[in-house]
Protein backbone atom coordinates (compact mmCIF):
# COMPACT_ATOMS: atom_id res chain seq x y z
CA UNK A 1 0.00 0.00 0.00
CA UNK A 2 2.97 2.35 0.51
CA UNK A 3 4.35 1.56 -2.69
CA UNK A 4 1.06 2.79 -4.53
CA UNK A 5 1.22 6.34 -2.06
CA UNK A 6 4.95 7.16 -3.13
CA UNK A 7 3.98 6.22 -6.45
CA UNK A 8 0.80 8.33 -6.82
CA UNK A 9 2.91 11.02 -4.93
CA UNK A 10 6.12 11.37 -6.89
CA UNK A 11 3.47 10.87 -10.65
CA UNK A 12 1.87 13.80 -9.09
CA UNK A 13 4.81 15.84 -7.93
CA UNK A 14 6.00 15.27 -11.94
CA UNK A 15 3.18 16.17 -13.37
CA UNK A 16 3.03 19.78 -11.18
CA UNK A 17 6.55 20.32 -12.07
CA UNK A 18 5.49 19.95 -15.41
CA UNK A 19 2.76 21.87 -15.35
CA UNK A 20 4.50 24.90 -13.54
CA UNK A 21 7.27 24.62 -16.09
CA UNK A 22 4.81 24.72 -18.97
CA UNK A 23 3.18 27.97 -17.51
CA UNK A 24 6.39 29.41 -16.86
CA UNK A 25 7.50 28.73 -20.55
CA UNK A 26 4.16 30.28 -21.60
CA UNK A 27 4.40 33.31 -19.60
CA UNK A 28 7.83 33.88 -20.50
CA UNK A 29 6.86 33.99 -24.03
CA UNK A 30 3.85 35.87 -23.63
CA UNK A 31 6.04 38.35 -21.65
CA UNK A 32 8.42 38.81 -24.57
CA UNK A 33 5.49 38.98 -27.57
CA UNK A 34 3.79 42.39 -25.47
CA UNK A 35 7.28 43.39 -24.81
CA UNK A 36 7.78 43.36 -28.83
CA UNK A 37 4.33 44.78 -29.05
CA UNK A 38 4.71 47.32 -26.81
CA UNK A 39 8.39 48.54 -27.75
CA UNK A 40 7.62 48.78 -31.36
CA UNK A 41 10.09 48.76 -34.22
CA UNK A 42 12.75 49.63 -31.64
CA UNK A 43 12.34 46.51 -29.42
CA UNK A 44 12.17 44.10 -33.05
CA UNK A 45 15.01 45.94 -34.18
CA UNK A 46 17.38 45.42 -30.75
CA UNK A 47 15.98 41.12 -31.30
CA UNK A 48 16.76 41.11 -34.94
CA UNK A 49 20.42 42.47 -33.90
CA UNK A 50 20.88 40.40 -31.43
CA UNK A 51 20.18 37.47 -33.17
CA UNK A 52 22.19 38.52 -35.78
CA UNK A 53 24.70 39.52 -33.84
CA UNK A 54 24.92 36.07 -32.18
CA UNK A 55 24.64 34.28 -35.12
CA UNK A 56 27.17 35.83 -37.30
CA UNK A 57 29.37 37.09 -34.58
CA UNK A 58 29.63 40.81 -35.69
CA UNK A 59 32.13 43.14 -34.34
CA UNK A 60 31.16 46.11 -33.32
CA UNK A 61 31.69 48.19 -36.66
CA UNK A 62 29.70 45.83 -38.17
CA UNK A 63 26.83 45.90 -35.49
CA UNK A 64 26.79 49.56 -36.20
CA UNK A 65 26.33 49.30 -39.44
CA UNK A 66 23.83 47.21 -39.42
CA UNK A 67 21.81 48.67 -36.33
CA UNK A 68 21.15 51.35 -38.90
CA UNK A 69 20.44 49.24 -41.85
CA UNK A 70 17.76 47.76 -39.64
CA UNK A 71 16.15 51.05 -38.23
CA UNK A 72 16.36 52.45 -42.12
CA UNK A 73 14.86 49.44 -43.41
CA UNK A 74 11.97 49.44 -40.37
CA UNK A 75 11.14 53.04 -41.44
CA UNK A 76 10.91 52.40 -44.70
CA UNK A 77 8.42 49.45 -44.26
CA UNK A 78 6.55 51.72 -41.54
CA UNK A 79 5.69 54.52 -44.68
CA UNK A 80 4.63 51.15 -46.68
CA UNK A 81 2.27 50.04 -43.87
CA UNK A 82 0.56 53.47 -43.57
CA UNK A 83 0.25 53.66 -47.38
CA UNK A 84 -2.13 50.51 -47.78
CA UNK A 85 -3.52 51.54 -43.82
CA UNK A 86 -6.72 52.30 -45.38
CA UNK A 87 -7.48 49.24 -47.49
CA UNK A 88 -6.23 46.82 -44.49
CA UNK A 89 -8.45 48.76 -41.70
CA UNK A 90 -11.55 48.38 -44.60
CA UNK A 91 -10.82 44.30 -44.73
CA UNK A 92 -10.45 44.40 -40.96
CA UNK A 93 -13.23 46.23 -40.06
CA UNK A 94 -15.23 43.83 -42.19
CA UNK A 95 -14.25 40.57 -40.78
CA UNK A 96 -15.10 42.81 -37.33
CA UNK A 97 -18.60 43.36 -38.90
CA UNK A 98 -18.61 39.34 -39.64
CA UNK A 99 -17.73 37.94 -36.14
CA UNK A 100 -19.86 40.52 -34.27
CA UNK A 101 -22.78 38.98 -35.94
CA UNK A 102 -21.91 35.79 -34.25
CA UNK A 103 -21.34 36.59 -31.18
CA UNK A 104 -24.31 36.87 -28.08
CA UNK A 105 -24.04 39.69 -26.56
CA UNK A 106 -22.00 39.35 -23.45
CA UNK A 107 -19.36 38.15 -26.15
CA UNK A 108 -19.67 41.31 -28.05
CA UNK A 109 -19.01 43.05 -24.60
CA UNK A 110 -15.47 40.99 -24.47
CA UNK A 111 -14.91 41.19 -27.65
CA UNK A 112 -15.62 45.27 -28.06
CA UNK A 113 -12.25 45.17 -25.14
CA UNK A 114 -10.28 43.20 -27.08
CA UNK A 115 -10.50 45.61 -29.70
CA UNK A 116 -9.85 48.76 -27.68
CA UNK A 117 -7.00 46.88 -26.13
CA UNK A 118 -5.50 46.62 -29.42
CA UNK A 119 -6.72 50.31 -30.66
CA UNK A 120 -4.47 51.48 -27.58
CA UNK A 121 -1.57 49.44 -28.06
CA UNK A 122 -1.27 50.52 -31.77
CA UNK A 123 -1.19 54.26 -30.24
CA UNK A 124 1.31 53.84 -28.05
CA UNK A 125 3.38 52.12 -30.56
CA UNK A 126 3.91 55.87 -32.56
CA UNK A 127 1.51 55.03 -35.60
CA UNK A 128 -0.67 57.89 -33.98
CA UNK A 129 -4.64 58.23 -33.77
CA UNK A 130 -6.61 56.22 -36.57
CA UNK A 131 -7.81 58.66 -39.51
CA UNK A 132 -11.23 59.73 -39.24
CA UNK A 133 -13.97 57.54 -40.92
CA UNK A 134 -11.88 54.52 -40.74
CA UNK A 135 -12.32 52.07 -40.25
CA UNK A 136 -16.25 51.03 -41.05
CA UNK A 137 -18.19 49.17 -38.64
CA UNK A 138 -18.17 51.68 -35.96
CA UNK A 139 -15.20 50.13 -34.21
CA UNK A 140 -11.57 49.99 -34.05
CA UNK A 141 -9.58 47.24 -35.36
CA UNK A 142 -8.47 44.35 -34.63
CA UNK A 143 -5.01 45.25 -35.96
CA UNK A 144 -3.83 48.37 -37.19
Amino acid sequence: MRSGKSITAVVLIFMLGAATGGLTAHLMYQNRVEGMVRGGSGAMSEMILKRMERELKLDGAQRDSVRGIIQETHGEMKQIRRQFRPQTQQILAKSEERIRALLRPEQKEAFERIIEKRRRQWEENGDGPRPEGTPLGGGPSLRP
